[in-house]
């Protein structure tokens, strides 16, 4: 039983909010998201309409996780407002074995990651914008279970064809389970896109700095249709593996997917979410 606390412990500091909590998040989600789904990658893309739009995910990973996310938004005069939340399922599923007498299992438990951000952006100038993301973060492993506060600050730089993108993320205080002081997974990001014609490249790059580790992406986006969008990516973490997604778009509401292939057997990723106007 020790070990297996001991393994999750380690694995903790709410690192779900690495995972994609809505499709943009399985291709280049830092340089390409947008509108409200932004929120959970970059806030400088994130921008909100005079009506209040309402977002909708869920995301099914590898063995029993999921998630689910909400985003409400809404622009007030010259500022985006938007809220999020997302909760990270990671399944009941963990088996409870004492080490004396017996090693049969004696009941099952669960493990979560809530987390509650409330986001801002502004135009600095004609081209330049600035994000700024709050994270209220709630986690519970077994009995175990604290909360931190943290927040994103991201840079963004535009015009009709390309545009860059520099932040940081998940900066802020430490969450305390079974003794252990476990940090957030602080992330530093740069990205970038280019439109030829129709067809748009990205590219992101990461630097976790609990780990020292980086992570990229690149990816390609054509609209098909009218209301159509197809997009791909080749992503690594730890390996390579490949990003699907496509995005349909109908003005006052839009319905978009994304899937994937993760790395080190852990299965494919899928993830849809609907939005709307009201």
């Amino acid at each position: 039983m020790a070990t297996i606390i001991y393994l999750l412990i380690a694995s903790a500091g709410a690192n779900s909010l690495l995972m994609p909590a809505s499709p943009i998040g399985l291709v280049t989600g830092f340089s390409t998201a947008k509108e409200a789904e932004a929120i959970f990658y970059n806030p400088a893309n994130f921008a909100a309409s005079d009506d209040f739009k309402l977002w909708c995910f869920y995301n099914r990973f590898y063995v029993s996780m999921q998630s689910v996310s909400l985003v409400l938004s809404k622009k007030i005069k010259a500022f985006d407002f938007g809220l999020a939340i997302n909760n990270f399922d990671y399944g009941n599923d963990f088996e409870w074995h004492p080490d004396y007498p017996t090693e049969d299992t004696l009941t099952f438990y669960g493990a979560n990651d809530l987390s509650i951000t409330l986001s801002s952006g502004i135009k600095i100038s004609n081209r330049g914008k600035i994000g700024f993301s709050i994270k209220y973060i709630y986690e519970n492993i077994y009995t175990y279970a604290d909360y931190a506060f943290a927040f994103d600050l991201a840079f963004a730089y535009s015009n009709s064809i390309s545009g860059i993108s520099f932040g940081t993320s998940n900066l802020g205080s430490r969450v305390t389970l079974n003794n252990e002081d476990v940090n957030l997974p602080t992330r530093i990001s740069i990205g970038g896109f280019h439109s030829f014609n129709k067809l748009v490249l990205s590219a992101d790059m990461h630097y976790l700095v609990n780990n020292g580790s980086e992570e990229f992406s690149v990816g390609l986006s054509l609209p098909i249709y009218k209301i159509l969008t197809l997009g791909g990516a080749i992503n690594y973490r730890e390996s390579f593996y490949p990003g699907f997604g496509v995005t349909i778009n109908a003005g006052e509401w839009a319905i978009k997917y994304g899937t994937a292939f993760y790395p080190k057997d852990l299965g494919m990723v899928n993830t849809i979410g609907i939005g709307f106007d009201f």
